[in-house]
């Protein structure tokens, strides 16, 4: 499987799996404060937990491809994250919530 980038595909083909980008956001809403914020344990199991739910849930299509690649990227720019106010963490974040807006309403 390829990687997808937020650029790369505007998903005209949203699959019935994924919810819409309300659904979506919401899930994300707690994990906006890393972006400011060092992440615990406790962040880095919810992130986990959310990917895991991600992948489960919405297949292999590439929009949930997109979407769980940028969700892996914003973890892992908060595992690297030093607490010094990285702007990788807010541009990981800024890129999901792209890959999130590029879906279905």
């Amino acid at each position: 499987m390829g990687c997808y980038t937020p650029a790369m595909n505007s998903f005209p083909d949203d699959d019935p799996r994924i919810p819409g980008q309300a659904t979506l956001q919401a899930d994300l809403e707690r994990y906006e404060r890393l972006i400011f914020e060092l992440m615990t344990q406790e962040d880095l199991d919810g992130l986990y937990a959310l990917y895991d739910r991600w992948v489960e849930q919405f297949g292999d299509s590439p929009r949930a491809i997109a979407l769980c690649n940028a969700l892996d990227d914003f973890i892992e720019v908060c595992i690297e994250d030093s607490g010094k106010g990285d702007p990788a963490v807010e541009q990981a974040y800024l890129d999901l919530v792209a890959t999130v807006q590029q879906g279905k309403r």
